[in-house]
């Protein structure tokens, strides 16, 4: 049987200015030069844990099966922080044990976590400062060709985790979440997603509604960015079916003075 996991993506907050993303490329293509290396995004925030794990939960399912997903925002390299490789029923990761892998521990396909401590599949260890070339990218090198999960260490299940927030109701007429991101374009992208809207309607058996971010209030869902003078603030129905704030040609995050934990209220009635 074929075990050749060929793709590989990268998500990390290096940036691209330094030489980083390409010295763990070049240690993939070393170990398996039919590797396809993708990238999904090197502009994390420094050290921000939590969007690297909400960008790894909104794009790993749209990449072909068995691919290795390496996501390095890493604080705590050269610590006692484990590296770690998860596993669901179609992907696989390699990552430190910071919670970064949170929201693929949220998905019903997710399976189990191994502590890597297999050293023959590092390369030598000059410093404390470069794990993702020196332990991430040649595991991650190794299990795309093919190497065998339980090679690389033993199952564990203290494995650290963030709780990810949900939509609550938070009375018979209101549907409270928050604000758990905010992409490029600074616009602010809510855990109610509109299945949790069309549901709180069934069973309130309300239609009319609004919703209130911080002390602005918007009275419906915008169908798309344009359809609201440029900038105006709404909320549509994002690429991922959640809730999001924005301002046509313009930041929400700015302008409207928001972050990551604000909290946003669908008010029925």
């Amino acid at each position: 049987m074929d075990l050749a996991r060929n793709t590989v993506t990268l998500t990390t907050d290096f940036g691209t200015k330094d030489y980083f993303v390409g010295a763990m490329k070049g240690v993939i293509l070393g170990i398996n030069p039919d590797a396809k290396i993708v990238d999904i995004s090197h502009e994390v925030v420094s050290h921000d844990v939590w969007g690297a794990a909400y960008l790894t939960g909104s794009s790993f399912k749209f990449f072909p099966n068995r691919t290795v997903h390496i996501v390095v925002v890493d604080p705590g390299v050269g610590s006692t922080r484990r590296a770690i490789m998860a596993v669901t029923d179609k992907h696989y990761f390699i990552a430190p044990d910071n919670g970064v892998l949170s929201f693929v521990y949220a998905d019903p396909a997710f399976s189990r976590v191994i502590h890597i401590t297999s050293e023959h599949y590092f390369l030598p260890v000059i410093g404390s400062t470069f794990h993702a070339r020196d332990i991430f990218a040649p595991c991650a090198a190794w299990l795309s060709k093919g190497v065998e999960v339980e090679k690389f260490g033993e199952e564990i299940t203290d494995f650290v985790r963030f709780n990810i927030p949900a939509p609550r109701k938070e009375s018979a007429s209101v549907l409270a979440g928050e604000i758990v991101y905010t992409d490029k374009f600074g616009n602010s992208i809510t855990n109610i997603s509109f299945t949790d809207l069309r549901d709180f309607v069934e069973s309130a058996g309300i239609e009319s509604y609004k919703i209130q971010v911080k002390d602005m209030v918007i009275d419906k869902l915008a169908p798309f960015y344009s359809s609201i003078n440029k900038g105006e603030h709404g909320v549509v129905v994002n690429g991922n079916g959640f809730l999001e704030i924005f301002v046509n040609h313009g930041d929400a995050r700015r302008t409207l003075g928001l972050k990551r934990g604000d909290s946003v209220k669908v008010v029925f009635g």
